[in-house]
């Protein structure tokens, strides 16, 4: 088996980069597409191809759930202390390390475990801990840039918007 087949971006990745896409339509004059291109060109440079559509799709239900429970203005926030808890905390609350000796918290995954259900359902179940003051939120101001060892990802994060 050729080793770019078993490279699938890890899940927890691929729902930051979902709701950087859902944030990122809130809070500028960027079409969902093209801001999903974005993540989609810079994940697939490290990662088995990643569509655009995937990107949006999740995006897009992120959108609405945020719209179903009336977040309202707070949604940026909300959107914000998932990449915030995503980025620092593995979902069973442990820390998570972006970098290490042996392998990283980037390390390609031999089995697609990332979808548009799954990223939605942790989604959800993380706001849900967000709104109950369970887990950390992010200081105000915080940007993932602000990650140590957040590396090639906080350039994805930060490109701009190429016009298609």
């Amino acid at each position: 088996m050729d080793g770019i087949l078993s490279n699938f971006c890890p899940e927890w990745v691929f729902g930051i980069c979902a709701a950087q896409t859902a944030k990122d339509f809130l809070s500028t004059n960027n079409s969902i597409i093209s801001i999903s291109k974005k993540f989609s060109i810079g994940l697939s440079e490290k990662y088995n191809e990643i569509r655009f559509e995937e990107v949006t799709d999740v995006a897009e239900k992120l959108l609405q759930f945020l719209s179903e429970i009336g977040a309202g203005e707070d949604a940026i926030i909300y959107l914000n202390d998932y990449i915030h808890f995503r980025t620092n905390f593995k979902s069973s609350g442990g820390e998570r390390k972006l970098s290490g000796i042996f392998s990283s918290g980037f390390d390609g995954q031999k089995i697609k475990e990332y979808s548009s259900e799954q990223s939605v359902k942790v989604f959800k179940a993380i706001i849900f801990r967000l709104r109950n003051d369970t887990i950390p939120k992010a200081s105000p101001g915080w940007i993932i840039t602000d990650t140590e060892d957040i590396d090639w990802l906080g350039e994805v994060f930060s490109r701009e918007i190429e016009l298609f």
